[in-house]
């Protein structure tokens, strides 16, 4: 089941919140069972068998943290290692064996069946079983049950963290109805469910003919290979930063305050700062596990090779293909080429000039690595790098898409050469304006969470802030923008989707 569908939003999330505050009303604890219940049940909904993993994955955790805790601290980490090689195996097994193999056998690797959010699922439990080992903390089964399983974060996170949503699962204040944040959850679900249904979606046809045509070794034009790479660096970002600001908007309606994940990466100068601002949950995850016990207490060779590491790491983690491999090789290079020229710069203080060059050579090399991350596999990446490098060539189309035929014959264009020597037959005119406005909203207009003023944690939102003309606050008027953006929206929702981290 998906956020922007019919049945998740007319029927499972009106009942789950019922079903969670009406338990409320006996005990906290109940509430929580229910909501665990109910995340299962939401879980299932795509494929009921796979609902065991997640299940005999919380018991076997939640048990192994059990015995860390009541154990010496030498005797826990010899557990807590074997509890995380245990989870990484599980995880191997589903999404990795058919890749393994197909490096031995030489055979195409196959797309991997594997059980909804298995990646997310298998970090937050990682993650808490070195929470555990560290803090020695003991945690009730019904509170660790919720906290993994949990529908808003289920699919596509934010990656959630035991020391700040425990704490929450905890707060007996949570467990009665709020409605500043109803209010402030609904608002930052519309702003998201937005963000995929009216920004993502329309461009997903676009960039498919693009990585279709290389897929099949069909010729592509430069022009179209990088509108294409720039259209899905679009298409990704508001897709899935769109599911995370769903996720937090109905993390509010239970009273739960999820960790911000996207904070308007786009308008980065660098890519260190586009990292920092790009699925914010995992880089955090993936320096305290992976990049700090590498790099601690070495030189600088060693912290370039775990920074790189690391990166090449999270590409694996996107994707079971030797595209993911480069493409987290080649974000590694890039973030040691942008460590290595801060150093020769020096402390001097950024011209706008160079901020404009920066934004533009870090946005310019993301969405060229995005040939490696959409491209079905290294053929099709190739035909995508040599056409955007200048080697490929307009292919002679017998008729030109539909939107470019009509734009010929009102006479925005002189002669259909130009749009044959520019697109090809892979790329329109109306594509390139629904890219460009796409672009224009990333890097100009506010992001969700700055409109709302949404804070993590414990902290309360900040909706007082004012961005101008579109800061958020609770009254009409702001109801009825929200109500006016949902209503648009309505005509879109169950219209097919594209959703890359669906079944990841």
């Amino acid at each position: 089941m998906l956020f922007p569908t019919p049945e998740f939003i007319y029927l499972f999330l009106p009942a789950a919140v019922l079903l969670h505050f009406t338990l409320a009303r006996r005990n906290g604890d109940a509430a929580i069972i229910g909501t665990t219940v109910s995340s299962l049940l939401f879980y299932a909904w795509w494929n009921p068998p796979f609902v065991v993993v997640p299940v005999l994955s919380i018991v076997a955790n939640f048990w192994l943290a059990r015995w860390i805790q009541s154990t010496q601290a030498g005797r826990s980490r010899g557990l807590m290692i074997f509890g995380v090689a245990a989870d990484l195996l599980v995880l191997c097994y589903f999404k990795y064996t058919d890749f393994l193999f197909s490096i031995i056998d030489g055979h195409a690797p196959r797309p991997p069946d594997v059980p909804l959010a298995l990646s997310f699922t298998t970090f937050v439990q990682i993650a808490f079983l070195v929470y555990v080992h560290q803090r020695r903390s003991r945690v009730a089964f019904d509170h660790y049950a919720l906290f993994v399983a949990f529908f808003p974060h289920l699919i596509a996170g934010p990656i959630v963290r035991w020391g700040s949503f425990g704490k929450q699962i905890g707060d007996p204040e949570r467990y009665r109805i709020d409605w500043s944040n109803f209010a402030l959850g609904l608002t930052i679900f519309v702003f998201g469910l937005a963000k995929k249904v009216l920004i993502a979606d329309p461009l997903s046809p676009h960039v498919g003919l693009v990585f279709g045509a290389a897929s099949q070794g069909d010729p592509v034009t430069a022009f179209a290979a990088w509108a294409g790479c720039v259209a899905f660096s679009l298409q990704v970002y508001f897709d899935f930063s769109g599911y995370s600001d769903m996720a937090v908007g109905l993390g509010l309606l239970f009273n739960y305050r999820l960790p911000i994940n996207f904070a308007a990466p786009l308008r980065a100068t660098s890519i260190s700062d586009l990292w920092r601002r790009w699925h914010i949950t995992l880089a955090r995850l993936c320096r305290d596990l992976i990049y700090v016990p590498l790099a601690r207490d070495r030189g600088p060779v060693r912290r370039w090779f775990s920074l790189w590491f690391t990166m090449v790491a999270v590409g694996v983690w996107h994707g079971a293909g030797w595209t993911f491999v480069l493409w987290g090789g080649f974000q590694g290079l890039l973030l040691l080429i942008n460590q290595w020229w801060r150093q020769f710069r020096g402390p001097r203080r950024a011209t706008r000039l160079g901020r404009v060059i920066g934004w533009v050579l870090t946005f310019g090399a993301f969405a060229a690595s995005m040939s490696l991350f959409r491209a079905a596999d290294l053929d099709a990446s190739w035909n995508l790098i040599s056409s955007m490098a200048g080697f490929g060539h307009a292919p002679i189309a017998d008729r030109h898409l539909a939107e470019d035929d009509w734009m010929i014959r009102h006479g925005y264009f002189v002669s259909s050469m130009f749009v044959r020597t520019w697109f090809g037959s892979t790329w329109t005119v109306t594509a390139t304006f629904w890219t460009l406005a796409a672009l224009l909203i990333a890097l100009v207009l506010p992001d969700t969470m700055e409109v709302t003023g949404y804070r993590e944690g414990d902290a309360q939102s900040d909706w007082r802030r004012r961005i101008g003309f579109l800061a958020w606050r609770p009254s009409f008027v702001s109801f009825a923008a929200v109500a006016a953006i949902f209503a648009v929206v309505f005509t879109k929702i169950g219209q097919v989707s594209e959703f890359f981290y669906f079944q990841f």
